[in-house]
């Protein structure tokens, strides 16, 4: 009789410790809602609200992460709204932004280099492609490609993958390897859960495939509004 009292006692424990965990958030799901909410204020908000709108979205990200410190997501989240907004608020705070922006970035491939279809590593590719390099910033050309490159090797079919790999081949003149990405992403799939960012990302290949056949041009990119990009006339 003891016996059975215990197992039921262990039972019951096992149901409710399975009721808690089923009712804790998932946190890949709440950095997702955070990301869909970068996505509208980078893409459609008035630009005289995208500081306000991406400071609130930044405090709302680092307490995400403060909540879960060993979860890769909240970190991605916050090293992209981190970067997003020195470029479009760029003063004395930018430099100091986009260096935690690298840290959020780093400690989230540290943790799980998957997280959110390997952002850290695009994002991460993007910023060291973009920005100057020393004494002004940390931009260099080799760590960009070997971080895009990075993300290629996780997911080698994905839209942004190939795209931005195409268009830092394009900025480095070597045309035909560009166009090899390029056509890849043009054949990736919307993913429906970034539509949004996708569906830009198909305008921007369009106008990048454009460039790497003519094998040079000028072309607009919505995406260098990340981070002023020093690299362009």
């Amino acid at each position: 009789m003891v016996i059975f009292y215990l197992l039921f006692a262990l039972i019951v424990v096992d149901v409710y410790s399975a009721e808690a965990l089923a009712a804790q958030p998932d946190v890949a799901v709440l950095a997702d809602r955070l990301e869909d909410e970068w996505s509208e204020i980078f893409y459609h908000a008035p630009e005289n609200q995208k500081v306000r709108r991406l400071r609130d979205l930044l405090r709302r990200a680092e307490a995400l992460t403060a909540s879960y410190p060993n979860r890769a997501e909240p970190l991605v989240v916050e090293g992209i709204v981190l970067c997003t907004l020195a470029g479009v608020d760029w003063g004395l705070s930018s430099l100091d932004n986009l260096n935690r922006s690298r840290l959020r970035l780093v400690q989230a491939i540290d943790i799980d280099p998957k997280a959110m279809d390997g952002a850290a590593y695009v994002t991460l590719g993007n910023l060291y492609w973009r920005l100057p390099g020393w004494p002004i910033s940390y931009g260099d050309d080799n760590l960009a490609r070997r971080y895009l490159q990075s993300a290629l090797v996780l997911f080698p079919d994905a839209l942004d993958t190939n795209y931005f790999m195409g268009d830092f081949l394009i900025d480095t003149e070597e045309y035909g390897a560009a166009l090899e990405y390029l056509e890849r992403a043009e054949r990736a799939p919307i993913r429906p859960y970034q539509r949004v960012s996708d569906l830009k990302i198909k305008t921007q290949v369009a106008e990048a495939l454009k460039v790497a056949r003519a094998k040079g041009g000028s072309r607009s990119n919505f995406f260098s509004e990340l981070v002023p990009d020093f690299k362009r006339p």
